[in-house]
């Protein structure tokens, strides 16, 4: 039996928050490393296009990437799987829908982050050069549309990260 089998259906009035906790658990260990892998490779392509990085980390010594970077990884799996958990699964919602709020989402939850971090710590996470929302731009989007629908496949059709109940809504 799978390890995040459990018996709820889409009715079920109570989500267990301890089903919710260890499924984000494991998604934060496989999935968000995953997602910063490919923030990497979206970083490069962006360049061979481009011919500079979209983005830019300005406090680490690599410029391009940055470990510290990790950390928004980890706050985007805990949007999505928040999100899929508490309102996209209970009501059913089409894969489509889920890609447009959830990259939506995404996408300011990289401009809050971005801009936390400064507020916080006094340091920058990432910088768009020369956009003007400076944490995150418009084109970011795109990129957060493929994550998004990356985490999807990753979480519900490839490894299977989430609990036996959740099939989703098209099929």
């Amino acid at each position: 039996m799978n390890a995040n089998a459990i018996a709820l259906t889409p009715t079920t009035p109570h989500r267990s928050f301890g089903v919710y906790a260890r499924v984000l658990a494991t998604q934060i260990l496989y999935v968000a490393p995953l997602l910063w892998l490919l923030e990497l490779a979206q970083n490069q392509a962006w360049k061979a296009v481009n011919g500079t990085y979209g983005w830019l980390y300005p406090d680490s010594p690599y410029g391009w990437f940055s470990f510290g970077s990790m950390v928004l990884w980890v706050g985007s799996v805990f949007l999505m799987w928040t999100m899929h958990y508490y309102w996209f699964h209970p009501r059913q919602m089409k894969a489509w829908s889920r890609v447009c709020i959830g990259s939506v989402v995404c996408w300011v939850g990289e401009w809050v982050g971005g801009f936390m971090a400064v507020a916080l710590t006094g340091k920058h996470l990432h910088v768009w050069p020369g956009a003007a929302l400076v944490y995150v731009s418009v084109p970011a989007i795109f990129f957060w549309v493929s994550n998004v629908i990356i985490y999807h496949l990753l979480t519900v059709h490839v490894v299977d990260l989430t609990p036996r109940y959740d099939a989703p809504a098209d099929e």
